[in-house]
This record gives structure tokens, C-alpha cells and sequence, in this order.
């Protein structure tokens, strides 16, 4: 079970990335994510990451994140002082863009990717769909070594027609970051942007934000996490050299094959390293049994979720780690040859769950509402998984080559 600080920080996670709290707030939905990914999480604050396994490796370097100091260090990572008219480099923008603001968002597309980022970033994720607080894309680059326990590292948003970027949320519900500046920024691929400056729970984060059509809007946000960095200069790199498509697929490590017609995806949250001791790759789709025009709060309440992220061997190490926490459910029988985890409660509320270990080198997980799948449930569902391209070394394409 997560304690309450973590729900608080997985949900605020994707408060973040969109314009208002969703009237209701699910908090079964976001304590499933969470023990999800659990032992992937990284820092206070960040969207989900996880920890990256070499091939044919059994041992995972930092498994469980480190402590990190309380001590807020601001004179390390910004002055929080007024912008200044900005005068540097505006590098050329990539050629790719969305034609029309997004009137929905599919969770199956790959709205954006990065062009170019900054060093000191260690792993990448991707959500698109519905988000906590709405429909929305935010791809996020994540710092490892960050000088305070905020997040720290590069974010994009892209929002469906008509919605604005929000001011960023700061710890406690509906509370809203101090609006520290604004300035005119450069023009951001032929379009005129604004930087906005925030005091985040004490430290800085720079918001730079342009229509990416009309009536579409998007913001790459800067978080510093190293001495000497220009927020701004980040930001207008970072979106100029942003990859656009409608058409691109978001790349899964295998294939949901056999889901009801009945469900739909809403969501989809896929990231991984970036460098060889950084956190595990995890993906995940979630389908609802609600129609599009449902409350939010609905489409959430009767899902399926089927994930899939690399198996751990467990080691004398890892359980030292772990210090007596548990990674994966103990196992309570076999299938297809595969131990596994399965748990069908007598009540119809609650989850049927399935997760199966070591499946050419993954754990695929499945959860399930009662009534989203047919009679075979789970088990049925997992039989259909495409896994043939499955390899336990699988990356997100979430940065262009």
C-alpha cells in the first residue's frame, strides 16, 4: 500500500500537465499506478520513471531510490530573480509540425519526441490521453541528481484545442506556484512565445509557451538542476528541436492483442533510461469500458490495465535493497509455464489481477474491472499478448536518433 505522500505525488504528477483538477479524482485509479510501478518511482514530485536492466544481467543498479537532501540549495540551481530580456542563441526549429490544434488526444499516437536535450537527464517517459486532469501529451525528461527533493529536468505539454497551460501545481490540492516573471521569449517555430517564471515549492521553473497551432497551445518547462544552466536557453532548444507526428505509433515492447471491443484505450504511459545505471523501462495502456463522452471520473472507474516492465532475478543485493519490501506479489500459480500472481476477489468491485513473471525476460501484468473482459478474464487476455518481439532490453523511442 502507498502511504499518502506518494499518492499525493503520482497525482500531482499529472495535475500537472494539464489545465484544471478533474472534479473527480480517483484515488483507487492512482494507488493501482503507484503500486504498479512502486519500485520504479524516482523522486518527489516526478511522473513515474524506472530502472534500466542490461541484457542478461541479474543485478539492478540502484533499485530503490537514494535519499535525497532536505535542504533546498536555491543558490544552486537559479536566484529566482525577475527574467531578463533573453539575448542568446535561438537555434533553427525542426520541420515537423501538427497541422490543426488537437480537437482528442489517441493514446495510441506519438504526438512529439525530443530532437535535443541537455546533458544530466537520465530517463524519458511519455503519457497522451486522459490524463488525471483531462486530455493531454507530456513527454518529460528526468534529472537524476537534482540539488533539492522538487522534480527537476525538461518537460513538453501539448493541449487539445482551446485549453490554455496551466500555472504549475505546488504540494496540497488546488494550490497554485507564485508567479514570480514573464517576459517575451524568441519566436518559437514561427510562432510568438512567452517565458514565464514560477516559484515551485521554493525553487525556480521556467515555463516557455507558444501555440503549436492556432488554438493549440504548448509549453516546454525547465526545471534547473545543475549550476550555471540558462532555463531559457534549455527551453527554446529543447522546442525548436521538438520531432512532431499525428502518424507515429507510440512503440510498445509487445503487441495487446485480444482486448474487447467494448473498451477503448484512454491512456498511455510508456518511459526508460537514458544511461546504463538509470531506472527500469516500464509501458502501459489503460482501456475503459466508458464512452469518450463519460465523466472522467467514469471512464477511470472500469478499466483494464496491461503493462509490462523487466523482470528482476532476485539476489542477495536486490533483497538488501528492497529491505524487506516486496517487488512482485508472491506467486500462487503457473501460466503457460510462468509462475504468477492471481487474485479474483468475490467482490465485483474490486480488481481482477494477473501478473505473470519471466516472459522472455518481462513481467506482464494485467488488472481488470469486473465486466470490461469476457468470461475468460485475465488469463484469457494474457494468452492473446503478441510478446514475440518481447526482449527484456526493450527502450521507448522517445528521443530522435
Amino acid at each position: 500500500m502507498m502511504d499518502d505522500m506518494d499518492v499525493a505525488r503520482l497525482m500531482r504528477a499529472e495535475v500537472e500537465s494539464a489545465e484544471t483538477p478533474s472534479a473527480v479524482v480517483n484515488i483507487e485509479r492512482a494507488m493501482i499506478a503507484g503500486r504498479r510501478q512502486r519500485w520504479y518511482a524516482r523522486g518527489a514530485g516526478a511522473a513515474l520513471t524506472v530502472v534500466a536492466v542490461a541484457v542478461g544481467a541479474v543485478t539492478v543498479p540502484g533499485l530503490v531510490a537514494p535519499d535525497r537532501s532536505l535542504a533546498p540549495a536555491l543558490e544552486m540551481v537559479g536566484a529566482l530573480a525577475p527574467l531578463e530580456p533573453y539575448t542568446g542563441e535561438v537555434p533553427s526549429p525542426d520541420a515537423s509540425r501538427i497541422p490543426a490544434a488537437l480537437e482528442t488526444v489517441d493514446p495510441t499516437v506519438q504526438y512529439v519526441r525530443f530532437g535535443w536535450l541537455p546533458s544530466g537527464l537520465d530517463s524519458l517517459q511519455y503519457q497522451s490521453g486522459l490524463l488525471l486532469s483531462g486530455p493531454g501529451v507530456i513527454l518529460i525528461g528526468h534529472a537524476a541528481d537534482s540539488p533539492n527533493r522538487n522534480w527537476a529536468g525538461v518537460s513538453v505539454s501539448l493541449y487539445p484545442q482551446g485549453v490554455t497551460p496551466p500555472v504549475p501545481q505546488v504540494m496540497g490540492i488546488d494550490q497554485r506556484a507564485p508567479t514570480l516573471s514573464t517576459a517575451p521569449a524568441p519566436n518559437v517555430r514561427g510562432a510568438t512565445a512567452t517565458f514565464t517564471q514560477y516559484d515551485v515549492d521554493g525553487t525556480d521553473r521556467l515555463s516557455l509557451r507558444w501555440q503549436y497551432a492556432p488554438d493549440g497551445w504548448a509549453a516546454v518547462d525547465v526545471s534547473p538542476w545543475a549550476v550555471g544552466q540558462d532555463a531559457r536557453e534549455i527551453a527554446l532548444h529543447v522546442a525548436q528541436k521538438l520531432r512532431f507526428s499525428t502518424t507515429e505509433l507510440v512503440r510498445m515492447p509487445a503487441q495487446v492483442k485480444g482486448v474487447p471491443q467494448k473498451v477503448r484505450p484512454i491512456w498511455t504511459n510508456v518511459s526508460g533510461p537514458l544511461t546504463p545505471d538509470g531506472w527500469r523501462w516500464y509501458a502501459g495502456v489503460t482501456y475503459s469500458a466508458e464512452p469518450s463522452t463519460a465523466d472522467p471520473g467514469r471512464q477511470r472507474a472500469k478499466t483494464v490495465d496491461v503493462s509490462f516492465s523487466p523482470y528482476v532475478v532476485m539476489t542477495d543485493k536486490i533483497r538488501a535493497e528492497l529491505n524487506g519490501k516486496v517487488l512482485y506479489e508472491p506467486p500462487n500459480t503457473t501460466i503457460d509455464g510462468h509462475q504468477a500472481y492471481f487474485n479474483d476477489p468475490p467482490d465485483p468491485t474490486w480488481l481482477e489481477r494477473l501478473e505473470v513473471l519471466d516472459v522472455r525476460g518481462m513481467v506482464v501484468r494485467i488488472d481488470a474491472h469486473r465486466g470490461t473482459l469476457d468470461e475468460q478474464g485475465t488469463k484469457g487476455l494474457f494468452r492473446q499478448l503478441d510478446l514475440a518481439e518481447a526482449k527484456p532490453d526493450w527502450r521507448p523511442s522517445l528521443i530522435v536518433d
